[in-house]
């Protein structure tokens, strides 16, 4: 009789009547039948599940140690801490403080941020950018070969370095991972600014920027290389990012829009130093 036979027979035998060595057997049938890729975990599972036997979970750990059969799965990258510590961010996500209200009274305020991709035939590099929504002026951007905090946190900086005060400000972005890390929200809080963040996967929470992105490609992109090749992936993304560079300046400078009386941004904030607070009369 195979010992699965035998122990399944002998359903709901306990841990003490079946020695180490007979364990052994079982686990080695175990892990014959799904190659070898039955953690410990699952396996006590199995051996309750399957055969009737109440084995502890450090226990089984050790029996398989010692013959030589714990999983050939991929182990974790990161230690237990590291994922607790993923758990408590998304768990403690900012509130939403834009609401989708899309304007500001005076400048360098709110702001909104995003990250678009640009995806050429040979890789895909990724566009951070900041709006202030007073003018809709892009205040920081940068762009990186790796969608990470780091990436944004190089944005916020170069903000600050253009704006210079960011005490008192709101920035607003998706529920991406990359903006609920703890080094990109530590920045944030040292700079002054509250973070807001609307709902994961839901554009209108966002859409101020999203409109930016638009423009942006059609503008930009779509224009000057052709729709076709840019979305059939047919143009290097060194060329893609050079030319979204070229166009950030020229958006906040010579780009007029009827929203702004048909001025730039640049001109309209700098028209409008203070703000634009209703008059009482």
């Amino acid at each position: 009789m195979s010992p699965k036979c035998f122990y399944k027979h002998r359903k709901g035998s306990s841990e003490k009547e079946i020695s180490d060595e007979a364990l052994i057997v079982v686990i080695r049938q175990i892990q014959q039948e799904y190659g070898n890729s039955v953690g410990y975990r699952k396996m006590q599972d199995r051996l309750h599940d399957d055969y009737g036997l109440e084995v502890g979970r450090q226990k089984v750990l050790r029996l398989m140690k010692t013959a030589n059969m714990l999983s050939t799965v991929r182990r974790k990258h990161f230690t237990e801490e590291y994922y607790v510590r993923r758990r408590e961010m998304k768990d403690n996500v900012p509130p939403d403080l834009i609401g989708r209200v899309f304007f500001a009274l005076e400048p360098f305020k709110r702001f909104v941020c995003d990250i678009t991709y640009l995806t050429g035939c040979d890789e895909t590099w990724y566009l951070s950018v900041i709006e202030d929504l007073f003018s809709g002026e892009i205040v920081g951007w940068k762009i990186g070969e790796h969608c990470t905090a780091t990436l944004c946190i190089e944005t916020v900086m170069m903000m600050k370095e253009i704006i210079g005060k960011t005490e008192g400000g709101i920035l607003h972005s998706d529920g991406g991972s990359t903006y609920i890390s703890y080094d990109y929200r530590e920045l944030l809080l040292s700079l002054g600014i509250r973070q807001s963040m609307g709902k994961k996967l839901t554009c209108y929470d966002n859409a101020r920027i999203e409109s930016f992105n638009g423009i942006l490609k059609t503008e930009a992109l779509y224009a000057f290389f052709g729709k076709t090749k840019v979305k059939d992936r047919r143009i290097p993304v060194r060329k893609l990012a050079e030319r979204a560079l070229w166009f950030i300046p020229v958006y906040n400078n010579l780009r007029k829009k009827d929203s702004l009386g048909h001025m730039t941004p640049v001109a309209f904030r700098e028209a409008n130093p203070k703000g634009t607070y209703p008059v009482l009369l």
